[in-house]
């Protein structure tokens, strides 16, 4: 009877201790998936928290947080201490998974397994990727071919390289759309503001018209009136009606003027008894006379 050896604990994941990167994280992949095909899932897609409006969001949210946290418990039960230290600050099962791969995989590939664009650039891997076809060339185990294995991590490799330029390139066209949709509205006000400042040039352009015409009448008036003016100048059966000055009234000027002759007779002359004075007065008059008032 052949005695066989235990095997690994069916309870216990993977210890990964810097080295075979490769293998472990295809077994560490298998026990995950035995364990919960959803936390395989939470590592792979990752998750993102829904806004917290309704009851049916936050339940989906804590089962999601409970997900990712068995992920990352499992991840870090298998990583030895140097390891676990690298990865202990991430938040997200998916992060830490990415962060191993970027940390190891690519250690070994510069050790000495192929780099993705040397298996992209041989002329190998036309003949790999025919492999379900029926005829196959019996040279493809040559010193040059390259495993299943390698051709996979390759194949990762260029699916994450994807996906983060993916990620990228969206939050660029993501930004540029948000530019968009203000630039079109800032268009949109510079079309309105433009349509108001048309209607206000032709308000005033109607009203300079207006104001043009109205001068227009006016100058003809002035022309109608200068005509009557020097005509009545010219034609000496118009009697010329002069204003005065000081009372407003027509007839005469400032000069003989009575009103103006009675303010300055009253300020001048005042009352004084008959015989105070040597002067020729009206013997039938009033008993007082006007006299030149004293300096």
């Amino acid at each position: 009877m052949a005695r066989f050896e235990e095997g690994r604990s069916i309870s216990c994941p993977p210890l990964f201790e810097g080295e075979a990167y490769s293998q472990w994280s295809n077994v560490m992949k298998y026990f995950i998936q035995a364990q919960d095909f959803e936390l395989w899932d939470i590592i792979e897609e990752g998750y993102i928290e829904a806004p917290k409006k309704k009851k049916k969001q936050r339940s989906e949210n804590d089962t999601k947080a409970k997900l990712n946290s068995r992920a990352m418990h499992i991840l870090l039960c298998g990583l030895n201490e140097e390891v676990s230290k690298k990865v202990s600050t991430c938040k997200r099962a998916k992060e830490m998974w990415e962060k191993l791969e970027r940390l190891y995989d690519k250690e070994e590939k510069k050790d000495g397994a192929p780099s993705c664009a040397n298996l992209l650039s041989s002329s190998k891997v036309d003949g790999v990727l025919a492999l379900n076809e029926p005829e196959v060339s019996s040279n493809s185990c040559d010193s040059n071919s390259y495993s299943f294995e390698e051709l996979q991590d390759a194949f990762d490799e260029l699916f994450l390289e994807f996906e983060t330029m993916n990620s990228k390139f969206k939050k660029i066209i993501s930004k540029l759309e948000c530019e968009n949709d203000f630039l079109l509205k800032t268009k949109l006000n510079f079309e309105n503001q433009n349509e108001i400042l048309k209607n206000d040039l032709e308000i005033s352009k109607s009203s300079n018209c207006v104001l043009e015409k109205e001068n227009l009448d006016l100058k003809v008036k002035l022309e109608s009136l200068t005509k009557e003016k020097e005509i009545i100048s010219n034609n000496s059966s118009y009697p010329i009606m002069t204003i005065c000055s000081h009372c407003h009234y027509h007839g005469h000027s400032i000069h003989t003027c009575p009103i103006k002759k009675r303010k300055s007779y009253r300020i001048r002359q005042v009352w004084v008894p008959k015989g105070t004075r040597d002067i020729v007065v009206n013997v039938n008059g009033s008993k007082a006379i006007w006299i030149p008032k004293s300096k």
